[in-house]
């Protein structure tokens, strides 16, 4: 099994992202450090950049990982910055910005992978749906937003759903398997 290093602090995605590795005889090893993020910069363009720099710092092989979401009513927003929006609005705040406004969505992720003296790549994922009127599951412990967000063609939120169900459509799941796929094809 190959062992690749994935920079995050992030638990839910780390969880995520191994179960659809596993299929690749991937295992990832999760390590804290933290690395600069120009949000001001393209997502695509902060991934690459950290990806290489932190696999010449760890010598080793690395991903990171970074998700924007986007509202339809708003341009960009809350683009790189979900988690910001998240925990400065919380569901209330989120939900009353979207009170009367077009509540479309999009999820895109974007994963970036560099070993050592070579040069970065990315792999993206997008999801689309909505955000719902009301908070289901709040419960449980898993990502934020998929206690409100609705997937196109679904009638559920993500929080209601399997990881295995999530894992199959949801943005994460797309570019993680196009980053296995590489991996696969590249022994």
């Amino acid at each position: 099994m190959r062992k690749i290093a994935f920079v995050t602090s992030n638990k839910h995605k780390l969880e995520e992202m191994q179960k659809v590795l596993l299929d690749y005889d991937i295992k990832l090893e999760q390590i804290e450090i933290d690395y600069p993020e120009d949000k001001e910069k393209e997502m695509e363009e902060i991934v690459l950049e950290a990806s290489k720099n932190l696999s010449e710092k760890l010598g080793r092989d690395v991903i990171v990982e970074d998700t924007g979401l986007y509202f339809e009513a708003y341009h960009n927003f809350p683009g790189a910055q979900p988690k910001f929006v998240y925990n400065t609005l919380g569901f209330k705040g989120i939900l009353k910005l979207l009170d009367k406004e077009n509540r479309n969505a999009r999820f895109k992720t974007i994963i970036g992978y560099c070993s050592p003296g070579k040069e970065p790549r990315i792999f993206t994922g997008e999801m689309k749906g909505v955000i719902s009127e009301k908070v289901y599951s709040p419960e449980k412990n898993v990502m934020p937003y998929d206690h409100i967000f609705v997937p196109e063609g679904l009638s559920q939120a993500i929080v209601d759903m399997s990881l295995d169900a999530k894992n199959s459509f949801s943005q994460r799941g797309i570019a993680t398997r196009k980053f296995g796929e590489f991996i696969k094809n590249s022994k």
